[in-house]
């Protein structure tokens, strides 16, 4: 059997207690002098700084404490808490789950920093590390390339630092997930919290209830659906009666987001090719045999797919063609690294003022952004999730951790697919703002649970060669 010690994270080893009190110690009473000090010159304001410093001090000490415990909050946050957000004084408030990662991915890293320490084990680290440092090197090759006749605008670097700020949380989140979660219970928390999620999200829109508790926008059918298909094919030892709710949930959702909201394309379609991929995976023998009752059913429904096709057209989604040949405009002149985050939007306000819109295409996003350097990586991350995925979905025992495996890998080739017709893993600063981040983040923290299967099933030694099914 493994050592077990060789995987714990950062968040199991604790301080030793002396350097604790000490420091603690040390802060209220250096801070108590400094307030003292300012109270009798009369500078009430200076006064109260020390004051924050200590109470900065006693909450990082808490967070570190109770690092595992708070990481639970990230999905709570993002699924229940969309409208409690922090004035930033622009137009694009920081919401709280946004907050939330930031604060523990400085503590970790100020940890590691510290007492040293390793990521857990995953393919997907170097990918998405690798991506973080193109796109913090993206930011200043599109400043020092950038067209000089261009219209100045000095504040649009901080524009530029807010989205590259979002970028970076939204890939470091999965890290943040997987290793900070630490055990079976704690992933069967999150993965509740979607069900429960997205189930009150259905029918609080069938019933036509207007709420602002539930955060239903960005991909939250994906993520509803998905993870209830797979509890309902996957997930064994369920009581029939749970499989029938679960069941009725599930035709509920996929009846508001493919029958009431027809029209809304991406909110159906990524969710309808995760659910195929789920069977797929799950059994490559019962996707095949399924292929003709899909196809008859495809042709069934002709009719309903060329009225939402019709539909978006007269929507205006034919105009999209006109924003990407825009786009490839940029492109082709700042094709290495691009434009720097959010920094394609300067060229449209300069060169096309009239049609300044975003392309409604995140991989053209990332392009604009990144160059091919950017989409080139991209991809990496993309394809060795899938292949992580993969892995964990057939070598896993039968139960809850191969259920979230399929659950994750599936949602994440639906989020891929979603990305081509505008709806955002990476979101961008003139569209959703740093706000979208309160909703982009589901996909990131299903990926973070792959890493955290991976450290479980090392620990556990329960890899398969292979699995049945």
């Amino acid at each position: 059997m493994r050592d077990h010690m060789r995987y714990r994270t950062w968040t199991e080893r604790r301080l030793p207690q002396p350097l604790l009190v000490g420091g603690l110690v040390s802060a209220v009473v250096g801070g108590s002098v400094l307030m003292g000090l300012r109270l009798g010159n009369g500078l009430t304001v200076q006064a109260v700084l020390p004051l924050g410093v200590i109470l900065g001090i006693l909450g990082l000490l808490f967070v570190t404490k109770y690092a595992q415990t708070l990481v639970l909050a990230l999905p709570l946050t993002a699924l229940f808490l969309p409208t409690l957000q922090i004035p930033t004084g622009t137009e694009s408030p920081l919401p709280l789950s946004l907050l939330l990662t930031c604060v523990l991915s400085g503590l970790w890293i100020a940890a590691v920093c510290v007492r040293g320490g390793s990521l857990s084990p995953s393919p997907l680290n170097l990918p998405i590390l690798v991506f973080c440092a193109i796109c913090v090197l993206s930011l200043g090759w599109g400043i020092v390339w950038r067209d000089p006749v261009l219209i100045k605008a000095p504040k649009f670097i901080v524009t530029q630092s807010g989205a590259l700020i979002t970028i970076l949380m939204s890939l470091v989140a999965p890290l943040i997930i997987g290793n900070f979660v630490t055990s079976e219970r704690q992933l069967r928390f999150i993965f509740g919290a979607f069900i429960v999620g997205g189930s009150l999200m259905t029918l609080t829109q069938l019933l036509g209830i207007t709420q602002t508790v539930l955060n239903d926008r960005g991909l939250w059918s994906l993520w509803t659906a998905t993870p209830l298909f797979g509890l309902l094919i996957v997930q064994p030892g369920i009581r029939w009666f749970w499989r029938l709710v679960l069941g009725g949930v599930l035709l509920l959702h996929l009846y508001l987001v493919m029958v009431v909201n027809a029209d809304w394309l991406s909110g159906w379609f990524p969710s309808v090719v995760a659910l195929a991929a789920l069977v797929f995976i799950r059994s490559p023998k019962l996707f095949f045999a399924m292929l003709p009752f899909a196809g008859l059913l495809l042709v069934i429904s002709m009719g309903f797919f060329a009225t939402v096709a019709q539909d978006n057209i007269n929507d205006g989604s034919l105009e999209r063609l006109i924003i990407w040949e825009q786009n490839w405009r940029v492109v082709q002149d700042h094709w290495l690294l691009g434009t720097g985050p959010a920094g394609y939007a300067i060229y449209y306000m300069s060169y096309f003022p009239q049609e300044a819109r975003s392309t409604h295409n995140n991989y053209l996003d990332v392009v604009a952004q990144f160059g091919f350097v950017g989409l080139g990586c991209w991809f990496w991350l993309a394809w060795t999730a899938v292949q992580e995925g993969w892995r964990l979905s057939r070598r896993l025992p039968s139960g809850f951790r191969r259920t979230l495996a399929l659950t994750a890998t599936a949602g994440w080739l639906g989020g891929c697919v979603a990305m081509f017709f505008g709806d955002w893993l990476l979101p961008f600063a003139y569209n959703q703002g740093i706000a979208g981040y309160k909703y982009t983040v589901y996909t990131w923290i299903f990926l973070g649970m792959l890493i955290v299967l991976r450290r479980l099933a090392d620990q556990d030694g329960q890899l398969q060669p292979t699995t049945n099914g």
